[in-house]
């Protein structure tokens, strides 16, 4: 695989979590807040670990991250599926499983495309998809805002903290893929891990703060308060912003499922050499299985357990390499 920067590695990861939080299901509330920043934290704290140790992955540990970017992948499907009724896309509404495959193989076939390309092409157009995501979404909340109640952020919590830790926890899908590609990172691991996390910590923190702000009145009725925030946002008389959001939406879905499909790539390249063919399209196949079989399930508790399965496992399956170091 090329090499590619500390912030190209961010990006990828970043709208992989990006596109979780818009997939949020159930009800926010401060606590939601800090159980997510605190997952961010401890997550950090393991990753650091990891890019202190360096080294590369064993062949062993390999298998399970090739499992984990299945699952993860299968889960984002799943929740595009999910969330697709209410965010409107047309191929969705009524064709049931058939709608869900046509789907699936759209974004396959991007998938397909970005596998062949490599993984420094789509590590550039991430930094640009991210930006422009990051400053849609700016003009679509900050319009929100302006109509917003903000004693609507002490919405009281029903969940409790460690359940918010869990579900901030299972907003992490990119865990995987960012322990297989940090290697690839020029500037070091501790950089890009940085990078990263801090970058989802403030991008979290404004997103979840503006959707309270904006739904909390209505937080009972709302299936997914993301979504719902972007939809009341109205900045221009003419057009519904939602249609923007939706782009944004479907960008992101395509470049997080693609990151699963070249992370699971690499890795049976690692695995099984002689297997020269049919990588990508062996993943694609297998994460759309999972993904039927995930359908309608959130999976939160055995999300975040894998997640942090991700995090511990990989200071503990490396072994050194004299050509590369953590930076």
């Amino acid at each position: 695989m090329n090499s590619i920067s500390k912030r190209q590695l961010a990006a990828l990861l970043l709208i992989t979590d990006m596109f979780e939080l818009f997939c949020f299901g159930g009800s926010m509330s401060l606590e939601t807040l800090y159980g997510v920043l605190a997952g961010i934290a401890l997550q950090l704290l393991a990753a650091l670990v990891f890019a202190a140790k360096g080294g590369e992955l064993k062949k062993q540990a390999a298998v399970f991250y090739l499992v984990y970017a299945v699952f993860c992948g299968g889960t984002l499907f799943s929740a595009l599926w999910r969330t697709s009724g209410a965010v409107y896309i047309p191929s969705e509404s009524g064709k049931g499983i058939w709608g869900q495959l046509l789907t699936a193989g759209l974004i396959a076939l991007v998938c397909l495309y970005s596998s062949s390309t490599g993984i420094k092409p789509v590590a550039r157009a991430a930094v640009i998809a991210a930006a422009a995501g990051i400053f849609c979404l700016g003009i679509d909340f900050a319009s929100a805002v302006l109509n917003a109640d903000w004693s609507n952020i002490t919405v009281p919590e029903r969940k409790g903290f460690f359940y918010e830790v869990v579900r901030g926890g299972a907003l992490s899908g990119g865990l995987g893929s960012m322990v297989v590609l940090s290697g690839e990172v020029r500037e070091g691991r501790q950089k890009a891990f940085v990078w990263y996390f801090a970058a989802k910590a403030a991008v979290s923190a404004v997103l979840i703060l503006t959707v309270l702000a904006v739904t909390g009145g209505i937080m009972e009725i709302t299936d997914f308060p993301v979504i719902t925030a972007a939809q009341l946002s109205q900045p221009f008389d003419a057009q519904r912003i939602d249609s923007l959001f939706l782009v944004i939406f479907a960008v992101f879905a395509v470049f997080s499922a693609a990151l699963q499909v070249m992370t699971g790539a690499y890795l049976i390249k690692r695995i099984f050499p002689q297997f020269v063919r049919w990588r990508s399209s062996t993943v694609i196949a297998v994460t759309i299985g999972a993904a039927l079989l995930i359908s309608g399930r959130e999976l939160l508790f055995l999300r975040a357990a894998a997640a942090a399965a991700a995090l511990i496992i990989a200071p503990l399956s490396t072994k050194r390499s004299a050509a590369k170091s953590s930076g």
